[in-house]
């Protein structure tokens, strides 16, 4: 038998697509979407028709099951079989049938257990032809085909959806989605939605939180129209966490008044009547719409409910909202026929209401919540507050989880650019799914705009968990590659796709390291183990990548391309060398060195790049994203954008007279003209393992150009870059050690810099390290630090039914480990899962240990994130918290949590002691959640710098 296959689209022809009568409007104008895309791929659109044509040897079915005629005829026929589908929730298959009806040679038949299904059994045919879902949002040019010929490949049953309810909340939308709808669709009406609804069903998504903050969905279509097109489509329609029973915030403020039926308190205490009403009449107006009721009550614009005062109270106040609320859903259900879902947020101070303390019983175990599903949140900053033990498991109504790519609140708010790595969603989420939260997931994407390709990872991971959750670390990386090869197809090549990759993954990475708004000239240190260098050098390598990538990119690639990767990475390297070079300057300046200015300006200049940028894509693509530019970035001084300003430049007034300044590139410590014993810098680097190379500073703070000179010493083992040089500003001298020549004994060797004036000594001391006889993964202190990142450990030691999973990419160091159970018990406690960490020790001696973890948090409300300490072989303490008992997280009040999510580490410190030689330090992870990142081992004789990302690692005895 031959192979099948349809030919689509061939010599300028098109099969004709039918959709019928029986459909509803929603099948036809997808269906229109379907035609759109296919002309997109081919220049060739397709007819739409109703019923069969004559004349025509192919056609194409759009047919949901049980309302479809012609799906029925080819059941009855035998030519094709619905049972893996019918009765399925969200389910699609494709079929090409052969002789399908009398006339018509073969059909592409695509059948849907209901709308939804067809929906996105329709945007699959669209995504396997090229076209991408983010072919709007992202302006992903599909590559164009002259023909398109289908085969047996084409062919598929869908899964049902992991995750029930799947959707997103456009939120914080002033100023730039505001502006963007304004400009361009003249408000928040039906128009612009059906953007943002044909994205959710193309990212196979059902469920939307709609925009809120000037706006309101159900009256701005202009009227129902918004919900109306959203139910076509088969939308489930929801609410924000503070806006009950299908009213959206802003209409409040519309239909309040001394003389509305409504009253106008938002206070249910004092205006129980007038809310009862207000939201009775949103639920008859509403109500028909497929939705999920938001129940429950806060205060007005998100804030805390008014009116109760004690904990106790706020929970009364709280069981009769929701018990007459439940009342008013019942009678909606009674006149719409229907059942219709309930959801109750457990956000904010609604979490304390709901698990109550130790002297006030909660929403808990409160029979009327039994039907309803009950939302779990995380912090705002992306760390689960909670999830539900074995017990919680067992209530009926399910459970949902609300995350965030984007918020507006406190510590400081972040809307601008994407800050949020794939693997921090992936470690998340499939911690959430595990637990149970299967119903509903719904993630706040600001201006969605800017935040496609996380919302893309986000949706296809609650769409299909069992292909990209727990079983696959390696997801992040796969997902991205394939999502490139979606907006990309043909047109880049495989080496191509590498470096969009590299760039992408590692320019969301430095964002993810202190989000946008959260930075300023002193979060990088400009000196200290040459943090604000290696952060400089690796923005200039993405910088460069970028320019490589664009530059090598076919056109048809471009516009993709630079809305989804270059302008959102671009301005955020921009933005962090902003600060960078504004540290560097600040530096430079109380140093007295005229490179200073050069600072300066370069400050300058990224401040004008910023502007410029904004602007660039405000007008391209003929100003399609105009508003969208909009968003305030630049030092936010608090939550939110009020005092934020470009970062200060300092001047240095130059000496009237050549005059030489030399420092090491890592201190603040100068050494200038001394009249008598020259001052010196000490080196002492290269009497431990792992330093290559000390780089020095020299400088001129004076007009004119200064001529050092560098005096050799007869050291066969020490070489420097350089022996002479004018510097006008400053000059880098590069120190080095041929290691082969260094002494056994520690010896050291002077080197003089002058410049007829000034003379400063360089005293370099070395020695020759000999350990090749260490265990494999033992690091080398340095100078009585030792800095070790969690994924070069010496021995992993699992717990029954555990294993612990190295997560890259993940983190202020790069890489976090986290252990991962076999069963998922619902217990968040564990035993005898624990890493084993070797450094070699000079002395003998007393010790700080930092333990560096995620800042994620316990996963019930009196958690602590407990691990446990082994020192060569002795227990220090086998339980020790990572957070103190007063941790509140999500509480801007509390500056452990504020302090954690904004430096993006958590440092618990021990003291211990340790021997000369080999030690082994073992982390026992008791607590599920928990995510260390590394270790940094101090003596008591030694003091760690300060600085934003830590010391560098120190090296290690490699594995043979």
């Amino acid at each position: 038998m031959g192979r099948k296959t349809f030919e689509l689209v061939k010599q300028s022809s098109c099969a004709p697509i039918i959709v019928e009568p029986q459909a509803g409007e929603g099948i036809h104008r997808i269906a229109e979407k379907s035609r759109q895309d296919i002309e997109l791929v081919t220049g060739v659109k397709p007819r739409l028709l109703e019923e069969l044509p004559v004349g025509e040897p192919l056609v194409v079915l759009y047919a949901v099951i049980g309302s479809s005629p012609l799906l029925e005829t080819l059941v009855q026929q035998g030519k094709l079989d619905l049972s893996t589908v019918a009765g399925r929730r969200e389910t699609y298959g494709i079929r090409i049938v052969e002789q399908p009806w009398q006339g018509i040679e073969r059909a592409l038949v695509i059948y849907g257990s209901e709308k939804r299904g067809l929906i996105y059994g329709i945007f699959s045919l669209s995504e396997y032809i090229g076209v991408s879902p983010l072919v709007f949002w992202g302006d992903a040019k599909p590559v164009h085909q002259e023909a398109l010929v289908l085969d047996e490949q084409v062919e598929q049953i869908s899964k049902e959806p992991s995750v029930k309810y799947r959707g997103f909340f456009i939120n914080d939308e002033w100023p730039c989605f505001g502006n963007w709808t304004m400009n361009h669709y003249g408000g928040f009406n039906a128009n612009m939605y059906d953007k943002v609804f044909e994205l959710l069903l193309r990212l196979k998504g059902n469920y939307l939180w709609p925009a809120m903050w000037t706006s309101s969905f159900a009256l701005d279509g202009p009227g129902e129209e918004n919900a109306r097109l959203a139910d076509s489509y088969g939308i489930i329609l929801g609410n924000s966490h503070h806006e009950p029973c299908l009213r959206a915030g802003e209409e409040w403020d519309i239909y309040r008044g001394e003389q509305s039926i409504y009253g106008n308190e938002w206070n249910y205490v004092t205006n129980k009547k007038g809310l009862l009403k207000y939201w009775e009449d949103g639920l008859k107006r509403s109500g028909g719409y497929e939705s999920i009721i938001t129940v429950g009550m806060r205060g007005e614009r998100d804030s805390i409910m008014q009116g109760p005062q004690s904990l106790a109270d706020n929970i009364a106040v709280l069981k009769d909202i929701i018990e007459n609320q439940n009342h008013l859903i019942e009678a909606c259900e009674t006149v719409c026929h229907k059942k219709i879902p309930r959801l109750l947020a457990v956000y904010k101070e609604v979490e304390r209401y709901f698990y109550g303390d130790e002297h006030t019983i909660g929403l808990r175990e409160w029979e009327g919540l039994e039907n309803i599903i009950l939302m779990l949140c995380e912090d705002n900053y992306g760390n689960l507050r909670a999830l539900p033990d074995e017990a919680m498991r067992q209530h009926q109504g399910g459970y949902g989880m609300y995350y965030h790519l984007d918020y507006h609140g406190s510590p400081v708010s972040y809307e601008w650019m994407n800050s949020t790595p794939l693997v921090r969603i992936w470690e998340q989420m499939t911690e959430c799914y595990e637990y149970g939260v299967r119903d509903v997931w719904m993630v706040n994407v600001g201006d969605l705009k800017g935040n496609e390709f996380p919302l893309s990872y986000f949706l296809t991971l609650a769409y299909d968990f069992e292909t990209w959750g727990t079983t696959d670390t390696d997801s992040p990386r796969k997902f991205t590659a394939k999502w490139l090869k979606q907006q990309f197809g043909s047109l880049v090549t495989a080496e191509q796709l590498v470096e969009l990759q590299e760039v992408l993954t590692a320019g969301i990475y430095l964002n993810s390291l202190r989000k946008p708004e959260a930075l300023d000239a002193s979060v990088y240190h400009p000196v200290n183990y040459m943090e604000a260098d290696r952060m400089l050098a690796e923005t200039d390598r993405l910088l460069s990548m970028l320019a490589q990538i664009k530059q090598s990119l076919s056109k048809e690639c471009q516009n993709a391309f630079y809305s989804m990767i270059e302008y959102p990475i671009h301005a955020s390297m921009n933005l962090i060398q902003m600060h960078l070079y504004a540290g560097k300057n600040e530096h430079y300046a109380r140093q007295g060195k005229k490179i200073a200015n050069h600072f300066g300006a370069l400050v300058t200049q990224s401040i004008q790049r910023d502007k410029q940028l904004g602007e660039e894509f405000a007008t391209a693509f003929e100003g399609k994203w105009r508003g969208m530019e909009l968003g305030k970035h630049v030092g936010f001084r608090k939550w939110n954008e009020d005092g934020c300003r470009y970062p200060l430049r300092m001047q240095v007034e130059l000496f009237d007279r050549p005059r030489m300044v030399v420092s090491r590139a890592d201190s603040t410590d100068i050494c200038v003209k001394n009249y008598g014993q020259p001052e010196a810098i000490e080196i002492r680097d290269f009497c431990y393992s792992g330093t290559e190379t000390v780089t020095i500073e020299v400088a001129n703070d004076g007009v004119g150009a200064l001529t050092c000179t560098v005096e050799m010493p007869d050291c066969s083992w020490l070489a420097v870059d350089w022996t002479k040089k004018s510097i006008q500003e400053q000059e880098k001298l590069i120190v080095s050690v041929n290691k082969d020549k260094l002494p056994l004994e520690e010896e050291s060797c002077s080197v003089f810099l002058g410049d007829g004036d000034t003379v400063v000594e360089l005293i370099v001391c070395g020695k020759k390290i000999t350990m090749l006889d260490l265990p494999p993964m033992t690091f080398y202190e340095k100078d009585g630090v030792t800095m070790m990142y969690a994924n070069h450990y010496a021995e992993i030691l699992p717990a029954e039914n555990a294993r612990i999973e190295v997560l890259e990419g993940y983190g202020k160091t790069g890489y976090g480990l986290k252990v991962f159970p076999e069963d998922w018990s619902g217990t968040s406690s564990l035993h005898s899962t624990a890493v084993t960490y070797r450094v070699y020790n000079e002395q003998t001696g007393d010790y700080q240990l930092e333990i560096w973890s995620a800042p994620v948090n316990p996963l019930t409300p009196t958690g602590r994130l407990y691990f446990g300490i082994e020192v060569n072989g002795q227990t220090l303490a086998e339980r020790i918290p990572s957070v103190s008992a007063s941790y509140q997280s999500g509480d801007p009040d509390n500056a452990e949590w504020s302090d954690g999510v904004l430096n993006q580490i958590r440092i618990s410190k021990v003291k211990l002691s340790l021997v000369a030689g080999v030690n082994e330090i073992t982390i026992h992870m008791m607590d599920l959640g928990f995510v260390l990142e590394g270790l940094l081992l101090c003596r008591d004789d030694r003091t760690i710098l300060p600085s934003y990302l830590g010391p560098n690692e120190n090296t290690y005895q490699k594995n043979c």
